[in-house]
């Protein structure tokens, strides 16, 4: 069996596990209060992966090309979140 079937089957196991924890009372809370968090920990799951599979200067730059483009929806959706908090604070 190849490394990238194996490191395949790994990520769907832990893909599935990790939607079994999303999908409790806890995890819907924490998927609801912290989205990002949730998205930025299954981003990592498939970078894990692909770790073990792509060469490293590619890899490099596919982490850079996500956190680039993750770094302003993080900010927006934590503005967002504290924006909300505001207003309901003064409420």
């Amino acid at each position: 069996m190849s490394v990238d079937i194996v490191v395949y089957v790994v990520l769907g196991v832990a893909a599935i596990v990790y939607a079994v924890v999303l999908n409790t009372i806890g995890g819907k809370k924490f998927a609801d209060d912290y989205t990002w968090a949730s998205v930025v920990i299954g981003t990592g799951l498939v970078l894990a992966a692909l770790w073990f599979i792509i060469p490293m200067e590619y890899w490099l730059k596919v982490v850079v090309a996500f956190v680039v483009a993750g770094i302003p929806m993080v900010a927006r959706s934590l503005l967002s979140k504290a924006k909300k908090s505001q207003s309901r604070s003064l409420s």
